[in-house]
């Protein structure tokens, strides 16, 4: 049987916070625009409803007679039905944001919010009316100590006052504002410098601001000995990826492996180094022109998804790039090794990929040979592995 439709409180209140959860922001931003009163039908009751459930009827009635509404009102209506008069709450009716705050436990924090935001407006008019940045700040307008809001509020006039300061981000000068604290608050800062210089979603912070970054490293060693003499007898180095491109060695195997620790235990190569430990991030080698001129170029990444996502990432900047290791052979001849990836790629399939490699992939994806399946290459068996890899470097 079908329970008549009759609203508690805490129902009413539940899709009062709906709404709120929806549009209290544009309230804050455009007031005038919000269509008020905002009302909420409290039951569809019929006399056959009543009658059948008298007892809940009449303690849910009493229920809403007791609350105190605030400046929220409800509105009541009579039934004349054969089994006497009924006399029903029909409405809630909220009349403004402020009641609909009061009435959700949310009035202290409304009022904060509202009256940051019009601190903001004052100081910053690039945010009025700016509907996305007060969604955005939700948690800046209300959570933060009235501490924390004056040193965002000097950090983003700092911003604007230096637009292109060509600084790191350690060195701003802005009182009592430290690297942590923005690295703390780093999206909320980000999301409101945007705003204010009006750039794109995609823009990061430090572009926005014109902050220098740290140039990326790259780990790689050489595994030649050969090449090793042409760099004063260096094995193991990590710079930016453009003085990597600048080293005077052209070696004939470049061999990108997912995982540092692989990396670290190859062994001498002839004509070979080892760029490691990129993971996603191998298309920071493009600039590296001498990986291209190299005749053997090598991939070894883990049998999960995000190694093929890596693989097919690394063929686009490399197209010569082949896979080693990551056959169903090799998954299935290490099914004790196993473990499960916690959150596989959602991306169907890469274009880049083989067909051999695109079928490990999907079965990987599709739970072929069960939930997640992966297989890190430090789990494979050394033996086989370098038995493999030594064979194709020598062929």
């Amino acid at each position: 049987m079908t329970e008549p439709k009759r609203l508690t409180l805490q129902q009413a209140q539940a899709l009062v916070r709906k709404k709120w959860d929806a549009h209290h922001s544009n309230w804050l931003v455009s007031p005038l625009e919000a269509t008020w009163p905002f009302t909420v039908i409290l039951h569809e009751l019929t006399q056959k409803d009543v009658s059948s459930s008298l007892a809940d009827t009449r303690e849910w009635v009493q229920t809403w007679r007791a609350w105190d509404p605030g400046n929220c009102s409800v509105e009541w209506a009579s039934r004349r039905w054969s089994s006497g008069d009924q006399e029903l709450p029909t409405r809630l009716v909220v009349p403004s944001a402020e009641d609909a705050a009061a009435f959700l436990g949310q009035k202290a924090a409304w009022d904060l919010a509202k009256r940051r935001y019009t601190q903001w407006c004052e100081r910053f008019p690039q945010l009025t009316g700016s509907r996305a940045a007060v969604r955005q700040s939700d948690a800046v307008l209300v959570e933060y100590s009235d501490e924390d809001f004056q040193r965002l509020n000097s950090l983003l006039q700092w911003f604007l006052d230096y637009p292109r300061s060509g600084l790191y981000l350690r060195q701003l000068p802005v009182p009592d504002v430290d690297t942590k604290w923005v690295e703390k608050r780093r999206g909320a800062v980000a999301d409101l410098v945007r705003h204010l210089f009006d750039a794109p979603d995609s823009a990061s912070l430090h572009q926005v601001c014109g902050l220098l970054t740290e140039p990326s490293r790259i780990r790689v060693r050489v595994l030649c000995p050969k090449l090793r003499a042409q760099l004063g007898g260096l094995c193991d180095i990590e710079a930016p990826v453009v003085e990597l491109a600048s080293l005077p060695i052209r070696p004939r195997i470049c061999i990108v492996v997912e995982n540092q620790n692989t990396g670290i235990a190859l062994p001498d190569i002839a004509g070979a180094v080892v760029f490691m430990r990129l993971g996603l991030a191998v298309d920071q080698l493009n600039p590296i022109e001498w990986i291209r001129d190299a005749s053997l170029q090598v991939y070894w990444g883990d049998l999960d998804t995000h190694g093929f996502a890596a693989l097919a990432r690394v063929r686009r900047r490399f197209p010569s790039m082949i896979s080693v290791l990551m056959t169903e052979e090799t998954l299935l001849s290490h099914r004790s090794m196993w473990v499960r990836e916690e959150k596989p790629s959602k991306v169907e399939s890469f274009e880049s990929l083989s067909t051999a490699e695109r079928e490990v992939y999907e079965g990987i994806r599709n739970n072929r040979w069960g939930l997640q399946v992966r297989l890190e290459q430090e789990r494979i068996s050394w033996q086989i592995a370098m038995e493999h890899l030594l064979s194709i470097c020598s062929a």
